[in-house]
């Protein structure tokens, strides 16, 4: 199997070919396999077939024509090591990167070297089938499951509780999925064709807060109309209260009651109305030390923590990376309505390496990132990794340490010859590199502090 490289505007696009023999398309239109939307490029401008005795090339009737090693072409074989020309591009033709062997992420410490291209290997872009012996739980639209035993604990847990009349408190750091898993536990539950009504407690303003949440009585005040609240919205189903930690300490001893008593009083209103909820909450925070500062009533913790379940965060499960960062991408990849080839081990090992304080949502935003930069028909691979994940997603190894083939010291020197190489070009104007590598100029300086970098080098 062989691998095109197109080099195009200083950057390497990697195209892989397929081994079932269907015809690849190159061209400047988006329904090419090959997608060139470059100058001297025609529409549909060459194609690469796979015949009897191998790879064969073939001119479309293009414009400006296909060019093999130098020579116009309409059809010809190509092998490893041909260049192929097509106006302004240049594809060489390579030998297809052999697959690495299986990654494992026990240490963080995966030894797979950068720059060592006939290792690339690649991962397709998609969602990975595990097994799942928890049928009753459902799954809300876009959740990825992961297959790290924390999660699969969380699981076997859901399992158990999602149809029952408890109430459940999921703690855990800023986007580690906790809205994801509520959501399964309505899904999973007997009031899954009921409303899942979901509150920001941190987003509501104070003054606001009792009427969003328990409607507002007829004619309590002129020009203000009698309006259902959000548990009320929420009759028959689920309210998920998040960022539990900003609920106001005046309206507790309220929800409590309405909890209790499965009944609420709207502002302005003396009589009661029944409701039947169910409530899931979640907090970022302590629930003892919210206790302790006196934003949370111990009473309320205990009615709404009557199943209590820690998520953990997602540098504590590296195996769900595996799953998440392919599955992930492929949505990403669907809404932006740009086809991926695949991603490399080495830009996986470099994904999952990183600590993502910000949990799944940071991890999302890197892949939007990503995508959103490469090229259609693109093998993701290192050069499109925020900046960030290079300056300060990895300790600098100390001087004495002696495992230089470490993935970290190779991004270190990847990162260094991609940065002297631009200063040279620019004459050691900063700016003008900074503008290349795509960087701002204070990121560029900070890199370059880093790493012993000046720009008279």
């Amino acid at each position: 199997m062989i691998h095109l490289v197109a080099h195009c505007n200083e950057r390497k696009i990697h195209f892989s070919l397929p081994d079932d023999g269907s015809e690849i398309t190159a061209g400047s239109m988006p329904e090419n396999v090959i997608y060139l939307p470059y100058k001297g490029i025609s529409r549909r401008h060459f194609s690469i077939t796979k015949e009897m005795n191998g790879w064969v090339l073939h001119d479309l009737g293009s414009t400006n024509g296909t060019v093999l090693n130098g020579k116009l072409i309409d059809s010809d074989s190509i092998k490893v090591g041909d260049v192929i020309e097509a106006g302004a591009i240049t594809i060489r033709v390579e030998r297809a990167p052999s697959e690495v062997e299986a990654i494992r992420f026990s240490d963080n410490k995966v030894k797979i070297d950068p720059f060592e291209t006939d290792r690339l290997g690649q991962v397709d872009v998609g969602v990975e089938e595990i097994p799942f012996s928890f049928p009753k739980l459902k799954l809300p639209s876009e959740m990825v499951l992961g297959k790290s035993p924390a999660m699969m604990e969380i699981y076997k847990k859901l399992h158990s509780i999602s149809d029952s009349t408890l109430n459940i408190l999921f703690l855990g750091e800023t986007g580690t999925g906790k809205d994801f898993l509520s959501r399964m536990v309505h899904l999973s539950s007997r009031r899954a064709g009921a409303p899942f009504v979901a509150v920001n407690c941190a987003a509501l303003p104070s003054e606001l807060f009792e009427a969003e949440l328990f409607g507002i009585g007829d004619r309590v005040a002129t020009n203000v109309s009698q309006r259902k609240g959000k548990i009320a919205a929420a009759e028959g189903g689920t309210l998920f209260l998040d960022e539990l930690g900003s609920f106001p300490i005046g309206l507790q001893a309220k929800i409590l009651r309405a909890i209790e008593d499965k009944t609420i009083t709207p502002l302005g209103e003396n009589k009661q109305f029944p409701v039947d909820f169910r409530v899931v909450s979640a907090t970022n925070e302590d629930p003892q030390e919210l206790i302790r500062t006196g934003k949370l009533r111990e009473d309320l913790y205990h009615r709404l923590a009557a199943a209590e379940i820690q998520v953990p965060p997602l540098r504590e499960r590296k195996e769900d990376l595996e799953i998440l960062i392919p599955a992930l991408l492929h949505q990403i990849s669907v809404k932006e309505n740009k086809k991926l080839s695949g991603i490399t081990k080495r830009l996986m090992v470099l994904l999952i390496n990183y600590s993502y304080p910000g949990n799944i949502r940071e991890l999302m935003n890197i892949l939007k990132a990503m995508v959103a930069l490469s090229h259609p028909g693109e093998v993701l691979d290192i050069h499109l990794v925020p900046e960030k994940l290079l300056s300060d997603g990895y300790d600098r190894p100390e001087p004495n340490d002696d495992e230089n083939s470490d993935l970290r010291t190779s991004v270190d020197e990847f990162t260094r010859k991609l940065i002297l190489r631009a200063l040279k070009r620019n004459d050691g104007n900063i700016g003008k590199a900074a503008a290349q590598l795509k960087m701002t100029t204070f990121g560029l300086r900070k890199a370059m502090k880093r790493l012993g970098i000046t720009s008279d080098q």
